[in-house]
């Protein structure tokens, strides 16, 4: 092997591994952001109508209201399920710790309602369409640690992210409680 051809693959390897750094540099960014700052969620189920699709719809996410103290009755947030760990849930936020909340025991077979005093340290969570979601009234207050993020937008594509649609819509914002 001659010298000049050395040099060329040192230079091809220098390239190489440049680039390779540089990948692995932005996978290593992208992957601190959707931990600890924003993520995208793919949503589906009954349980969250008229709010979201059963299926095809997306969210954004931010990861740090919740490990603030800044989530609120209303918001819709990501947690994890408290009785399947693997799964993330979408449920919308009715009480934090120390409100009174009142909710439907049974709401397909009676209208007979309890009230609860959400516990320190929990959150009290129920889907839109209470007639299919297992939340709160299934497994009872979740603990502030099971939360993943707080919903911003919601979108049907990511088309509509790259076309910059992505708008804030009347869903997302906290429901207002009419006194």
């Amino acid at each position: 092997m001659s010298l000049r051809n050395l040099k060329e693959l040192t230079i091809i390897a220098k390239e190489a591994f440049s680039k390779t750094f540089l990948v692995a540099k932005s996978l290593c960014f992208l992957h601190v952001i959707n931990t600890h700052v924003f993520t995208v969620a793919s949503l589906y189920g009954p349980s969250m109508l008229p709010t979201f699709n059963l299926t095809g719809d997306w969210a954004l996410a931010e990861r740090f209201s919740h490990k603030l103290g800044k989530v609120g009755a209303g918001d819709i947030v990501i947690l994890k399920s408290p009785v399947e760990p693997r799964k993330i849930m979408t449920k919308r936020v009715m009480g934090v710790e120390g409100d009174s909340v009142t909710y439907v025991v049974e709401p397909k077979n009676s209208d007979r309602t309890e009230t609860i005093v959400v516990p320190k340290g929990h959150i009290w969570v129920e889907g839109d369409n209470i007639y299919n979601s297992k939340d709160s009234r299934n497994f009872g207050a979740v603990p502030y640690g099971l939360l993943r993020g707080k919903m911003l937008w919601k979108f049907n594509s990511i088309q509509e992210i790259m076309r910059g649609r992505i708008k804030k819509t009347k869903y997302l914002r906290p429901r207002r409680s009419k006194k």
